[in-house]
């Protein structure tokens, strides 16, 4: 059997290796695969150059935003999702709102109310999921700069979102 100039190529590679030729094209479809893979995951996430401004996702998330540069904690306490308010802000913390929203938009031995900048670094939805996504703020205060994470839960039937942190 004739060997074209490619066949060549990769017999010649294989022996340079001391590989098979089968565990060459096992290994090339195994990292094309990883590369198909990593294309698609990366696909499904919105990071700050991908955003689409006129998304329902991202219209919420920068009235999350605003409510976080001019610290309007009252705003921010209606957007969070209601059973979560009611256990971490009503009930752990007994209302208290600063530690609250200082705890939920955390960076480290800084409040709240000390934060002199925010942006929507990235969303995307959940894997597995129709209604929950991953949020991540970076956060600004006068001397730290840190990055925030924290979950927006779409109502499926109201279509209304909501935003949760971690409990306890």
């Amino acid at each position: 059997m004739k060997l074209n100039s490619t066949q060549k190529l990769i017999k010649t590679r294989c022996e340079s290796l001391h590989i098979t030729q089968y565990d060459f094209f096992k290994k090339t479809f195994f990292l094309l695969g990883f590369l198909i893979v990593s294309f698609n995951a990366e696909s499904k996430l919105f990071s700050t150059s991908k955003i689409k401004e006129k998304t329902a996702e991202t219209i919420f998330l920068r009235k999350v935003e605003s409510a976080v540069r001019v610290h309007d904690a009252d705003l921010l306490l209606s957007f969070m999702l209601p059973e979560y308010k009611r256990t971490q802000h009503d009930e752990f913390l007994e209302g208290r709102t600063l530690q609250f929203l200082s705890e939920f938009f955390w960076c480290p031995e800084k409040l709240f109310d000390q934060i002199t900048g925010v942006t929507l670094i990235s969303y995307k939805l959940q894997t597995g999921s129709k209604s929950d996504y991953d949020v991540v703020f970076h956060l600004k205060h006068t001397n730290t700069e840190c990055d925030c994470s924290f979950g927006m839960r779409k109502d499926l039937n109201t279509n209304v979102f909501s935003i949760y942190g971690a409990v306890g």
